[in-house]
């Protein structure tokens, strides 16, 4: 096993680490508990399971890229291309690439492109959605806030300082929402671009060996 080709994954447990460290000190310092006590529409809870979860499927993710990396290692350190004991990504397109013709390799590509980010794509869909549920709970907030001064019917002090806690709640929901929402799309968007990274990489990896395949057909050599 290269070190080189876990990479992907070995990036992410170390983001993953920080990740649990970070909301260790969260916690330790009560200001989990106070973020979603104040959080009156639950979104925030909502938003940090979907990011949990986004975060476990990214994982997985990285550690089949990672893999499919070292197969692609592998492949091209071997002596016979053809060897059946080899398989994943690489060895499919150059066994495509073998017997296709010239015209259809940038089709292949194509498709080789696609398969290997489609692995984690839904990732940066995930993060735009968390994103946009965030602004739907400012929405929500601000709605809750502008909701107290039509119910304000009396202009005594005690109904002045309940208006206010009221739209204190409401901003506070407002608030803690739009940051829940914008701190696990930009979580979610650095995991995914961390894979997209390392998906280019071994792309590129198929296609030189792809290429190296292609170049031995022509000069009548043995694959």
């Amino acid at each position: 096993m290269s070190r080189d080709a876990y990479a992907a994954f070995f990036g992410w447990l170390i983001f993953l680490g920080l990740l649990i460290f970070g909301s260790f000190l969260l916690w330790e310092y009560g200001l989990l508990s106070t973020f979603f006590e104040s959080d009156q529409t639950y979104l925030s809870s909502v938003i940090l399971a979907l990011f949990i979860l986004t975060t476990l499927y990214i994982g997985l993710a990285a550690w089949r890229l990672s893999r499919e990396t070292d197969k692609c290692i592998r492949l091209t350190e071997a002596t016979d291309v053809g060897d059946k004991n080899l398989s994943g990504w690489a060895a499919e397109h150059l066994d495509f690439v073998s017997h296709t013709s010239e015209a259809n390799t940038e089709l292949l590509q194509s498709r080789l492109v696609e398969r290997v980010h489609s692995g984690h794509s839904s990732g940066w869909f995930l993060s735009d959605f968390l994103l946009r549920l965030g602004l739907i709970g400012t929405v929500i907030g601000f709605v809750l806030m502008l909701g107290t001064v039509y119910e304000l019917k009396q202009d005594d002090v005690q109904a002045l300082q309940q208006l206010l806690t009221r739209m204190g709640a409401g901003m506070q929901a407002a608030l803690y929402t739009t940051l829940a929402g914008l701190g696990s799309a930009m979580l979610i968007g650095l995991q995914c671009h961390w894979l997209d990274k390392h998906a280019d990489r071994l792309i590129s990896r198929i296609i030189e060996a792809a290429s190296s395949v292609s170049g031995q057909e022509k000069d009548g050599q043995p694959l």
